[in-house]
């Protein structure tokens, strides 16, 4: 009995084998459903299971010869006849396509697998710890990412993105080869060749970190100088001004390139004063 109905099915339905098909994100394409219903065409129904959701799209030939649609799908895809077209591809229209097409007859079948292709964007640059990182951002599906030479040094990790698209991080770690040229080699299906890229790694700091720091050392030592320079001249007037004059004469001829403007200073502030008390003096007519 089982073997009947096996028969029974196979002769009222035509299944065909799964087509891969690809298409490249934001182009439109037509998914053929291969079947000639004739002059007796009864219903057209294409069935999506998608990456997160399913839908289902038809027409439906009434008796008297109207046409009835429906659909649960994307406005961006139609029935015409019994192909199913889909503008504006996107990458969560991948999924598995199913067509069923119905006539006096029989039914047909036909499994189609759609891949929506994203072209990744690609990097290459140096990490702060002087490593090499090299990504492939966006695409799908995942880009393939290697390295000349060869490396156990070598950290890959691939991201999904809400998107449905991939980020691909790989980082070449310095390792043994500190200050050597090595190439990042990015393939992908969107490519029609690898993209190649060569990068030097760092060793240590480099030549503009160095450069900083000994300016920055410099700078510390003239400010010390300074203050320390400052800080001398302070006590020498210091020292000048409690001194007598004899012993003010004596510190200054000892110390004559270091005391010499504040003697000057002196003298002046000596002059200001003589002149500010005579005129404050009370002059008898």
């Amino acid at each position: 009995m089982i073997i009947l109905l096996l028969v029974v099915y196979a002769l009222s339905h035509r299944v065909y084998g799964g087509d891969a098909v690809r298409v490249r994100r934001g182009q439109s394409i037509v998914l053929p459903c291969d079947a000639d219903p004739g002059d007796t065409l009864l219903l057209v129904t294409w069935k999506l299971h998608l990456y997160n959701s399913s839908c289902i799209i038809s027409d439906k030939l009434e008796e008297n010869n109207t046409k009835t649609s429906h659909s649960s799908c994307s406005t961006r895809m139609r029935i015409h006849n019994t192909s199913l077209s889909i503008s504006d591809a996107d990458v969560t229209d991948g999924g598995h396509y199913r067509c069923e097409v119905v006539n006096d007859n029989d039914t047909v079948i036909r499994n189609i697998s759609l891949q929506v292709l994203a072209p990744p964007s690609t990097y290459l640059r140096h990490n702060s710890d002087g490593s090499a990182e090299c990504g492939a951002t966006g695409g799908n599906p995942p880009a393939e990412i290697s390295w000349i030479p060869h490396s156990h040094d070598i950290n890959t990790t691939v991201l999904g993105e809400p998107d449905r698209t991939w980020s691909v991080i790989s980082t070449f770690r310095r390792g043994r080869v500190n200050g050597t040229s090595v190439t990042c080699v990015v393939s992908h299906p969107t490519l029609l060749h690898p993209w190649r890229e060569d990068i030097t790694l760092r060793v240590g700091r480099t030549y503009a970190e160095v450069i900083g720091s000994v300016v920055g050392v410099a700078l510390i030592f003239l400010i010390g100088l300074i203050i320390w320079k400052l800080s001398y001249l302070r006590r020498c007037f210091k020292s000048m001004m409690n001194a007598n004059p004899k012993q003010r004469q004596t510190d200054c001829e000892e110390n004559k390139q270091e005391c010499e403007p504040y003697e000057t200073f002196t003298q002046r502030e000596n002059v200001i004063y003589s002149m500010a008390t005579k005129f404050a003096e009370p002059h008898v007519v």
